[in-house]
């Protein structure tokens, strides 16, 4: 059966997360729980919070399939293809978003901040990047497992993307925002990290930066938490310094540089190894 990440609710224009729903469920009347839409067929879809109640997705409304040619269902085909240690169901079934849906040219900073930690800092982006982790080989964590190299995710425009094409090194990420006219674009950073450091009430780490061809790493580039976030993190920081990570966000360029932002530590980034780094 079919899973989803987000669905159309009545005339809402973007698309609602079934975290949100989670989390306010008890607004949620039984008429309203009947107008959930799969955001690309349109065929009407039911929240489920899980079996435990800490699950939340959409799925297949009884007797209702989605309607022929829907990608949900062609992305979820996968599951079929390919074999391994993989849970597949949570990463074909959750939709990667378009930066573009995040904002709108009037959105106020502060509303596009809060959008954006729900996107990124809850749960589902937590089982998500701990997938993909998962992906990744064990002795070469810079490598695609070759069993899943060809697996593909769904975008919330319909379209499908390779797991190789957003899973990037800060060099190849800021390639692809200078090649863009600076737009922000949403991936998997993979690299080192450095010694954290404040930036008046924020907080930056850095990526660590290096000339070998092979870790694409020449570039400077930051994971950064704005103060906001600060407090949540703050046990956190410490713990993924001088650490081979991944990390799932929005990457853009600022006045700073260019760098993806930090809402949860804990629910974007996983540590793929660390390294004792010698205090002198």
């Amino acid at each position: 059966m079919s899973r989803m990440s987000h669905a159309r609710y009545r005339n809402f224009e973007d698309p609602v997360s079934a975290i949100e729903i989670d989390e306010n469920y008890n607004s949620y009347n039984e008429e309203d729980r009947r107008q959930f839409k799969c955001i690309f067929c349109n065929s009407q879809v039911q929240f489920s919070r899980g079996k435990s109640h800490d699950d939340p997705h959409f799925k297949n409304w009884p007797n209702t399939n989605h309607k022929d040619g829907c990608c949900v269902p062609n992305a979820e085909k996968q599951r079929n293809t390919f074999s391994g240690d993989v849970d597949l169901e949570v990463l074909v079934s959750t939709i990667l978003p378009r930066s573009m849906r995040l904002d709108t040219p009037n959105t106020p900073p502060s509303v596009s901040r809060g959008k954006r930690a729900k996107r990124f800092g809850g749960k589902t982006t937590q089982k998500f990047i701990y997938q993909i982790k998962n992906l990744l080989d064990s002795k070469n964590k810079f490598n695609i497992k070759p069993e899943y190299e060809d697996l593909k995710l769904l975008v919330e425009d319909g379209k499908q993307v390779s797991i190789k094409d957003i899973i990037k090194t800060q060099d190849e990420i800021i390639d692809i925002i200078d090649q863009s006219n600076g737009n922000e674009v949403i991936c998997i950073l993979r690299g080192n990290t450095s010694r954290p450091y404040k930036r008046g009430s924020n907080y930056v780490i850095p990526m660590t930066k290096g000339k070998n061809p092979e870790y694409k790493n020449s570039k400077s580039f930051n994971l950064f938490i704005s103060y906001e976030y600060v407090e949540k993190n703050t046990n956190l920081v410490d713990e993924i310094k001088n650490s081979l990570i991944i990390c799932y966000g929005i990457a853009e360029k600022t006045k700073y540089g260019y760098q993806m932002e930090l809402y949860s530590i804990k629910n974007q980034v996983e540590i793929l190894k660390q390294f004792k780094k010698i205090e002198i």
